[in-house]
């Protein structure tokens, strides 16, 4: 299952969607940009769902048949 691409590009989406919503939330609600604990735990969170996304697609290779 994990060696399908479409897999592994859909963790690179969610992860950047989860990086931009942390960034993000505060100037779209209108407030000041702070960083509470709970958009910090989602930032740490997206980036590494993303970078696993990253490792699936460029590092891990198929095995050789």
């Amino acid at each position: 299952m994990l060696a399908d691409k479409r897999v592994a590009y859909g963790l690179i989406a969610v992860g950047l969607i989860l990086v931009l919503l942390s960034v993000l939330i505060d100037p779209i609600r209108g407030n000041d940009v702070y960083m509470a604990t709970s958009q910090i735990i989602v930032l740490i969170v997206g980036v590494v769902v993303a970078v696993a996304g990253a490792y699936l697609v460029f590092m891990r290779r198929p095995p050789v048949e």
